[in-house]
């Protein structure tokens, strides 16, 4: 459903009709001044049976589950039960030195200094195991004097929902905060779904399957997970969801206000951890969110009191999710997408009907053209393209020969710098500076990079390869540091990076930011023809043809070898 009346309902659903066709799949609901202004699904929630996704299918969301286990400590005090002053002594024994200090307010602000996890998410380890290892590590700082995120910290709450309620976590949930919200389609097992609806998750292309019974006791999931991650849900539920979180459910005003104040700083001044979400000053006003996701499933809930706007998205694949490229990216994406006549939308690009897994699977390869390659990865219908070399990139990009040329001695420069870099010289990019730069200076955070990613495992530095340059378009990434970028892959014995250096105006140094490696998704629009967009603004877009075992673009044939 879109509102025709709502340029915000029809923004955003041009701009995940965009992404559909680039391999979105999922599903999101936007409310607007109190009216749903679009509630749609988009792409497939099973590629081998070719179901759709619509707005009442099922998935995890991840971390966002967290919200209603701080809901659940704040309904519990509300009766009496307990306090989120309370000190973790009140409800375990035999606490290690220090533990006992830690209170349930520093549980949900993550401000305990317990680690982030002990184990992964599949691992079938019951509450006893799970207590006895947590309690073997130590803490990261002293409770209540830092910042770290701990899904073991909303694991421990959990637990303390059991004992004081007398429930399972999940039962409690359900009886006490969901029902009576209206949401029956939100829990672990107890909603009992129609397996039909859940979404399968699909990861660089390659089925990954359910979250549900991964690892799962037999009622829900391991305490890796349980109360920190993995509740299942609809869009229609959390937009159900939004009237507890104003405090028009079991929680009164007050206790909402509570539960959604932002207490804890995360990573600056803007943005706080309140019980279970992140508070951020935005250019959009005081924003109430949380995003969640095990790199496959990911989904975000957004309200935005001053603008009377929420939006909840959910999606099921790695390449193209909910996130797309981040969390933070997607919602700034979906938020420009609605508020900002300016944001440059991806192309509508209409898929071949007639087009197949299969053929695309077929497709797969290292496509060589001189002076670099083109890597295909098979993505249900899709292709998505991972581009190395000055030759393919100018070959998707079509820069002007003026741009041609100045990209050839952009990347000659880099690589004698980075030829400086590997073997540790101090002054290694004085090349790319401008005068009067310390070359020391601006080569030290470079050198501090290689080192700290070699003392924390990453092993030695093996090769830091210039991959090419291109033109920041307007709307892009790098667009508002420099008009071009400098690609470079760091690569370490078991680790690597991506580095963008970004260049000023007059050829000098800006400075080095992350971001993608520079990539296109192939969508298939008739028999061996595809149209090649750019992954994320400008969105660049560019024909090819498969002609035997060879991509043609731009007049230009990359072939595969075997």
């Amino acid at each position: 459903m879109v509102d025709h009346q709502s340029s915000i309902g029809l923004n955003i659903d041009r701009y995940l009709s965009a992404l559909e066709a680039l391999g979105f799949s999922g599903a999101i609901i936007v409310d607007h001044g109190g009216e749903v202004v679009l509630r749609k699904g988009y792409g497939l929630a099973d590629r081998e049976s070719r179901r759709p996704y619509t707005p009442t299918t099922v998935q995890s969301h991840g971390s966002i589950t967290k919200q209603m286990t701080g809901a659940a400590i704040l309904l519990l005090e509300s009766r009496g039960k307990l306090s989120v002053d309370d000190s973790l002594d009140l409800y375990f024994d035999d606490l290690p030195e220090g533990w006992e200090a830690i209170s349930l307010h520093q549980l949900l602000t993550h401000s305990s200094g317990l680690s982030e996890g002990v184990g992964p998410d599949e691992e079938s380890i019951a509450a006893q195991a799970y207590l006895d290892r947590l309690m073997a590590e130590p803490l990261q700082f002293a409770p209540g004097s830092g910042y770290a995120y701990s899904n073991a910290g909303y694991s421990l709450l959990g637990m303390i929902v059991e004992r004081v309620s007398g429930q399972s976590y999940e039962a409690f949930l359900r009886n006490e905060l969901l029902l009576p919200a209206g949401m029956s389609e939100t829990g672990y097992l107890l909603p009992a779904w129609d397996r039909d609806r859940l979404a399968a998750g699909y990861r660089n292309g390659e089925r990954w399957g359910l979250v549900q019974g991964r690892g799962w006791l037999d009622d829900g999931p391991n305490w890796n997970l349980r109360a920190n991650g993995g509740l299942h849900t609809t869009v229609d539920d959390m937009h159900r969801w939004l009237n507890t979180v104003r405090g028009r459910g079991v929680l009164d005003v007050e206790a909402a206000l509570r539960w959604t104040t932002g207490y804890i700083d995360e990573w600056s001044d803007n943005s706080k951890y309140a019980y279970g979400w992140v508070v951020s000053d935005t250019k959009w006003g005081r924003m109430i969110s949380h995003q969640g996701s095990n790199g496959i499933f990911s989904a975000e809930f957004v309200w935005l009191p001053e603008k009377e706007l929420f939006f909840y998205i959910q999606g099921n694949s790695l390449m193209v999710s909910a996130s797309v490229i981040s969390a933070l990216e997607q919602r700034e994406r979906l938020l420009a997408a609605a508020f900002d006549a300016e944001f440059p939308l991806p192309p509508l690009v209409e898929a071949a009907s007639a087009a197949s897994p299969e053929e695309a699977g077929q497709r797969e390869g290292i496509y060589h053209l001189e002076g670099g390659t083109l890597e295909l990865t098979a993505d249900d219908t899709r292709l998505f393209a991972k581009l190395s070399g000055q030759s393919v990139l100018n070959s998707m990009l079509n820069p002007t020969e003026a741009q041609r040329t100045q990209f050839a001695e952009l990347n000659q420069r880099t690589k004698d710098a980075m030829d400086r870099l590997e073997v540790g010289q101090k002054d290694a990019i004085a090349g790319m500076l401008a005068e009067g730069e310390d070359p020391v200076e601006r080569t030290r955070p470079l050198l501090n990079r290689i080192s700290q990613i070699s003392s924390q495992n990453g092993g030695e530095l093996r090769s830091l390869h210039v991959i090419g340059s291109f033109k920041n378009a307007p709307g892009s990434r790098f667009a508002d540091l420099g008009p071009w970028t400098t690609f470079v892959y760091a690569e370490f014995e078991h680790w690597n990076q991506y580095w963008n250096l970004v260049w000023n105006s007059d050829g000098t140094y800006r400075g080095n930011w992350s971001g993608p490696w520079p990539s296109f998704i192939l969508v298939p629009t008739a028999k061996a023809e595809y149209r090649g967009v750019r992954q994320g603004p400008a969105w660049e877009t560019v024909g090819l043809h498969f002609d035997d075992d060879c991509l043609v673009v731009g007049g230009l044939r990359a072939c595969r070898v075997e």
